[in-house]
């Protein structure tokens, strides 16, 4: 969130200070770190097709839509560290196959 200062019309004129600015910046990335953890921990614990836990992970992500680039990068980490798991196990099966 950028700092600027604020006029209104027919309000008087409004102005953030410097403080404040970086008070709210502290508490944008406090929030952040709070909903990318909060989802990443609820994302790792899907390992089975689980309709209830996804619906809530979508709610969960509705709630935090102010993060959504967060969010999908954390999906995106999420997906390839499960693909890297099955390639993974693939080749350790096919090299037990190919030796049996």
């Amino acid at each position: 969130m950028d700092c600027l200062l604020i006029s209104g019309y027919g309000f008087g004129k409004t102005r953030l200070g410097l403080a404040e600015c970086l008070s709210s910046k502290m508490d944008d990335s406090a929030a952040r770190e709070d909903a990318c953890r909060e989802y990443q921990s609820s994302l790792e614990d899907l390992t089975f097709n689980s309709k209830p836990h996804i619906n809530m992970l979508t709610i969960l992500a509705e709630e935090n839509i102010n993060f959504a680039k967060d969010i999908v990068e954390i999906i995106e980490a999420q997906i390839s560290k499960v693909f890297m798991n099955i390639e993974y196990f693939h080749t350790e099966m096919f090299a037990v196959d190919v030796c049996s």
